[in-house]
């Protein structure tokens, strides 16, 4: 059978179960529906009438009811105050307030109404008020358990018509173009024929252009540019008291030592290193949909496994490598439109060359990530660092006693160092083989969305690296602004860097660091491949592969940050001792604007040398100025004039220069919900609807504003909302996006699925439907509609109206910082000038005892000697007593290399707002739960379904799908 059959297969015995379901629960909600319909007609058939026999009657009546419309389930746990929980798998009660519900069993609840009901006859005075509210809570259980079912069945109507768009996109995936044209002329003669679209073509020939050119580089060239960066560096001190060593020549050699040792070794190939293989394959997203299901199944398979372990213990030989080969045939390819709007292209391997491929990529990239750890070993780790001026460091040391041990400990400078090379080097390569399971992804939707990463402390992260750049410039912009009163960012990245990247580059570097030549000849092999796109069918043209590499394999990956880390290095060394913050090829720098000069000339250069082109309009710098501030001193023209023009983007966000602030790029945000809305026009069914829209908003969009940290301003938060809140309106408020300054705050997808489950389903039942279904969890009943709101909503400052209300602790979090700072770096101050006080008071009081005792010895005896040392003894108590502390200015100007007070504000800068109390709500589901706790309870008792009823197996099949962008449009 094959994959695609399986998969049909699968989703058809799915559907005959949540089928069988669907029936049972339908005949269930029928007989609610008429216990519900007898027991109003009965109330109302008494309408009016409130005599406590009359009541009493209703109440018994509802109690029978009550019992019929719950047979078999009267176990459901009830609060006493009309809500039944039901039997979903969350049960909700309100113990956020403080308070914990008592719960029983509704039928104990009912036995006990009986009871009361009864002794009610016999208790003097007592009055229809407590009768009229059993008649009340017997009514809301039988409306609950009506509207769990009335939900039920809707959730399985939803999921029915999932997969019925699922099988349609199974069946139309496996028709060739020509089929598809074809089918659908039949179809209908005047319906539009499906093509595919024009920025598709558009990118799919920039792609053949690069890749099947053969673009060469000088080897020379390159070779040279190397030798000069590993081999000309300043002379250090050997701690061993030898001569004076180059450290970058040490390092060389320490990177090429590791590289072809660790190269050379077998590859130990066991069951475990295979499933790491497949996870990253997987992860890679390189397969079709049957062959992931494939992969998968494989992947529970111990004995497949242990043969696949055996088959690559072989092919894993240098031996075998030598000899490595595609076959005949050549490999199928096809585009795919990302997240983020750009197209890939991608290779549909055969799932055993898939495997072997990763194995060994896997091996090679851990072994460059180790050899390149090298260079942070304490004997060469001296050479990312500008060589001290021993000159400033004793007049540093001169004013400030303990100078640098706080330098090394306790400064901005320190954090800096510790940071990027915990965070950021070689952050693109796998630590070991089980790390390697993420392929480069510049789309911000990698996972569940990007958690922040612990900077001072934690480990790095690729899914958050993108978002820990922005953090790290917002730190550094109010840093520099403090202490330079200006700061410049520079911004760039390579155009179409992978499928542009010569094979004679990778193959210099590849030989440079010493690699065996088994594995260069493999490189070069796994290169050179036959492609043929799978929308040009059998007959299709076959292209060879000459330039450029292919999208998220380890292989190359790892080569290729090996390329990059050469520039990381050769920026650092240039700019003596900045840091070059990299998202694989996406690069900034930031600082003062002389060093960003020097790094924009360095890139230039590398990018000449390596045969590789700048992306121009990602290309840009910013330069902001505060004139006020007494340490700015204004930059040569000519400097400035050096740097890229453009404005800066990360993003949905530009930098304003002259604000100091990153703001919402509200044309990108249009450009991008105009075509968002063309994707989910396609997605006729509810529930796939839902998944696209939550794909790309639950992930892409708020990760595309940078997560709220306090160096992005305090305003940052409401910013963001209001881009979300015109995102919404871009994309539901009817007609292109241009209009959208006319459309009504109400255009939401909360609406927008209101509207299509009515349109769809309406027909069998009238659906109101409430905010909790559409936003709680599938496992509770919902559709888990997603909503970035919370995330940022949360850290809004709320400046409270009240006089007993302290000024400093309502204070906004950036403006809270910089009160702190002034106070701490005054404090601080104040301390060191103290110290510097009692130290030169000493030396003086040591010169004059000094004196005192040369001017009695000179008395007896008149040396030429004694008399040179006394002069000079004059001459240091002088200098003593005219030496005065630095200004407060000169202070805070060198802060970097020795104030605690700096480096705490680079640490807040870069972290969230610190919230407080209820504030602090860590997920999507703890939200929901907050805010729809009450509806929940009223309308549904607690849980919006019945579990035992729920089509969850089929509902999680069709959302293991990874959501697959359309590149097709109809076309008349």
């Amino acid at each position: 059978m094959s994959t695609s059959a399986a998969s049909t297969e699968i989703l058809s015995i799915l559907r005959h179960v949540t089928a069988n379901k669907q029936d049972k629960a339908a005949a269930r909600l029928a007989t609610i529906d008429r216990h519900v319909r007898d027991a109003e007609a009965a109330i109302s058939s008494r309408s009016g009438v409130t005599d406590s026999s009359s009541l009493e009657a209703d109440v018994r009546m509802l109690l029978t009811t009550v019992r019929k419309a719950f047979a078999g389930s009267l176990h459901v746990q009830v609060n006493g105050r009309g809500a039944v929980g039901g039997t979903s798998t969350t049960t909700y009660r309100g113990t956020r307030s403080g308070w914990e519900e008592r719960t029983m069993r509704l039928e104990d609840r009912l036995d006990a109404i009986e009871r009361m009901l009864w002794e009610a006859k016999y208790s003097s005075g007592f009055s229809n008020s407590a009768t009229l509210a059993w008649r009340d809570e017997l009514l809301s259980y039988l409306y609950q358990g009506q509207r769990r079912m009335v939900y039920t069945t809707l959730f399985g109507h939803l999921t029915n018509e999932w997969a019925e768009f699922r099988f349609g996109e199974l069946s139309k995936a496996k028709l060739t173009p020509n089929q598809k044209t074809l089918k659908a002329s039949e179809d209908d003669k005047a319906s539009p024929v499906i093509v595919g679209r024009k920025e598709m073509h558009e990118q799919r020939e920039i792609w053949e252009r690069h890749v099947t050119n053969e673009r060469r580089t000088d080897t020379n060239r390159i070779v040279e540019f190397l030798d000069q960066l590993f081999h000309s560096g300043p002379q250090h001190e050997d701690p061993s008291g030898e001569e004076p060593t180059d450290l970058r020549a040490v390092l060389l050699r320490k990177i090429r030592s590791s590289i072809s040792t660790a190269c050379k070794r077998e590859i130990l190939v066991t069951k475990e290193v295979v499933t790491d293989a497949i996870r990253g394959v997987l992860s890679s997203d390189q397969l079709t949909s049957e062959k992931r299901r494939a992969l998968l199944d494989i992947s529970n398979k111990d004995n497949v496994l242990s043969e696949i372990a055996d088959i690559l213990s072989i092919d894993t030989h240098l031996d075998s490598i030598r000899r490595w080969s595609w076959g005949d045939n050549p490999i199928t390819v096809q585009m795919r439109k990302a997240i983020n709007g750009k197209y890939r292209v991608y290779l549909d391997l055969d799932l055993l060359d898939a495997i072997l491929i990763q194995c060994i990529g896997q091996s090679i990239s851990v072994n460059i990530r180790d050899a390149l750890a090298s260079a942070w070993h304490p004997d060469v780790c001296h050479v990312w660092q500008q060589g001290p001026d021993e000159a400033r460091t004793a007049a540093m040391q001169a004013q400030i006693k303990d100078f640098t041990l706080r330098k090394t400990r306790d400064s901005v400078h320190d954090l800096r160092q510790s940071i990027y090379q915990r965070i950021f080097y070689t952050v693109g390569l796998p630590a070991h083989s089980g790390d390697a399971d993420d392929a480069y992804d510049d789309s911000g939707s990698g996972g569940d969305g990007p958690k922040l990463t612990d900077l001072e402390n934690g480990s790095p992260s690729k899914f958050s690296l993108r978002t820990d750049i922005l953090r790290i410039c917002s730190a550094e912009m109010a840093v520099q602004k403090l202490v330079h009163g200006q700061f410049c960012i520079l911004q760039s990245d390579f155009e179409w860097f992978g499928p542009s990247l010569p094979h004679s580059t990778l193959i210099a570097i590849m030989k440079y660091f010493r690699f065996p030549s088994e594995l260069v000849h493999l490189v070069e092999q796994f290169l050179r491949m036959r492609m043929k796109f799978e929308e040009d069918g059998k007959d299709g043209p076959v292209l060879t592969r000459k330039t450029g590499i292919p999208v998220s394999f380890q292989l190359t990956e790892g080569i290729s940050e090996l390329l990059l880390f050469t520039l990381d290095f050769a920026v650092n060394q240039r700019t003596g001792g900045s840091y070059l913050y990299r998202n694989h090829d996406d690069l900034w720098f930031w600082g003062q604007p002389e060093k960003c000069s020097v790094a924009w000339q360095t890139i230039r250069d590398f990018t000449d040398v390596m045969g590789l082109q700048l992306n121009k309009e990602k290309t840009a710098s910013a330069h902001s100025v505060d004139e006020a501030n007494p340490r700015y001193s204004p930059v040569d023209q000519a400097i400035l004039n050096r740097l890229p023009a453009g404005k800066l983007k990360w993003g949905f966000l530009l930098f304003t220069p002259d604000e100091w602030k990153w703001v919402p790029n509200m044309p990108a945000i249009k450009e991008h919900m105009n075509e968002l809305r063309f994707q989910l026009k396609s997605r006729t069914a509810v529930m796939a609807h839902v998944q696209a829209y939550n794909a790309y908003i639950q992930n892409f969009l708020p990760s595309s504003f940078g997560q709220v940290v306090t160096g992005l301003g305090d305003s940052h938060a409401i910013t963001v909302l209001q881009a979300l809140q015109y995102a919404q309106q871009c994309l539901y408020g009817g007609g292109d996006a241009s209009s959208v300054e006319n459309v009504a705050e109400s255009a939401n997808v909360a609406q927008h699925v209101r509207k299509m489950i009515q349109a769809r389903f309406g027909s069998l039942r009238k659906y109101d439907v409430p905010d909790c279904f559409l936003y709680m969890d599938v496992d509770s009943g919902g559709l888990g509609l997603a909503n970035p709101v919370p995330e940022f909503a949360q850290f809004v400052h709320l400046a409270k109206d009240d006089e007993y209300t302290d000024d400093d602790d309502d204070m906004a979090p950036m403006a809270k910082a910089m009160y702190i700072l002034k106070k701490e770096l005054s404090d601080s101050y104040r301390a060191d000038g103290k110290a510097f006080a009692e130290k030169v008071h000493a030396k003086r009081q040591k010169n004059r005892l000094g004196q005192r005792r040369r001017a009695a010895h000179l008395s007896a005896s008149e040396s030429s000697v004694d008399t040179d040392v006394a002069v000079d003894e004059a001459q240091t108590a002088k200098s003593t007593e005219t030496a005065q502390f630095m200004s407060f200015s000169e202070y805070v100007a060198t802060s970097e290399e020795h104030s605690r007070a700096v480096r705490d504000l680079y640490t807040t800068m870069f972290d969230p707002p610190v919230l407080e109390g209820d504030r602090a709500r860590a997920d999507s589901e703890r939200w929901a739960l907050a805010v729809f706790h009450t509806e929940l309870e009223g309308l549904f008792g607690g849980g919006i379904a019945e579990d035992e009823f729920l089509s969850l197996g089929l509902y999680r099949t069709l959302a293991e799908e990874k959501v697959r962008w359309d590149t097709e449009q109809p076309s008349l």
